[in-house]
């Protein structure tokens, strides 16, 4: 939070609102780089789409296009961008469908400044959080391709059609209780062929693979979830959790959940 400079932009039909919430902005201390300023819901959806905002302070009654009303069309755009509304009317249905639409805060004019200023600060806040949580995930995502070998086969190479239906149906089905037989029938093989010839393409078993792929998707959910180790072995195709974390530390050389604490430990 420290860190970080945010743009905010104030929408308000009367110039003299505008500046007394500009100058309550710019005299707190609080981390702003950019000031907007719109007098109207159409000029600042065109404000919106041109310039990078984090925070929208906007008031309700204004002609042509409502504060709501351009709150609405605003997230029917996708857009996230943190909105306080700031109007003289206390209407308790104003404030219900502004906290629908996503606003932080409801202000009811006049707005003092200590009141703007929370909920600026509370604004901040959120956005902090949401980038810290975007970074961490973004942390988790490369460390597991890091630690994680790719299973994906390349279509480009010279694999037997066999070899990539049955690499396939696994990735499709590894959360199922199949077995060779379950996958040499349902992809219409023999299952002594397919054995022979996927441990010759392969240079692992069909089980293997299925084993391989099932660690695979595991250990992403150790790292980005909070799922039991119970959960997330019925996700992944165990019916039994112990043998499941058998089969882990066979595979990882750790515990499922010394494998999680080492993930979290390696995003901080």
């Amino acid at each position: 939070m420290r860190d970080s400079m945010y743009n905010i932009l104030i929408v308000d039909d009367e110039k003299i609102e505008r500046e007394a919430i500009k100058m309550i902005v710019e005299s707190s201390t609080l981390p702003f780089s950019l000031v907007f300023e719109a007098s109207s819901g159409r000029e600042m959806l065109e404000l919106l789409k041109a310039h990078h905002v984090d925070i929208v302070i906007l008031d309700i009654n204004m002609p042509g296009l409502t504060g709501l009303q351009a709150l609405e069309m605003m997230r029917a755009d996708g857009m996230d961008t943190k909105v306080i509304i700031s109007t003289a009317y206390d209407e308790f249905n104003y404030a219900v469908k502004a906290l629908q639409s996503g606003a932080v805060d409801f202000l009811v004019k006049p707005v003092s400044d200590e009141s703007l200023i929370e909920s600026l600060k509370k604004s901040i806040e959120r956005l902090s959080e949401e980038r810290e949580r975007s970074e961490k995930l973004s942390r988790i995502e490369d460390y597991l391709r890091v630690r994680s070998s790719s299973l994906s086969l390349n279509t480009e190479g010279d694999f037997p059609d066999a070899i990539k239906q049955v690499c396939a149906y696994i990735e499709t089905n590894y959360d199922k209780r199949i077995g060779l037989d379950e996958i040499a029938s349902d992809c219409s093989y023999s299952k002594y062929h397919l054995s022979r010839l996927f441990k010759s393409v392969m240079n692992m078993t069909v089980i293997d693979y299925l084993t391989k792929t099932r660690m695979e998707k595991a250990k992403e959910l150790l790292a980005l979830t909070k799922d039991s180790v119970k959960i997330i072995a019925f996700r992944t195709g165990f019916s039994d959790p112990n043998y499941f974390s058998l089969t882990f530390r066979k595979y990882e050389g750790m515990s499922p959940l010394q494998y999680r604490a080492r993930a979290l430990n390696a995003m901080k």
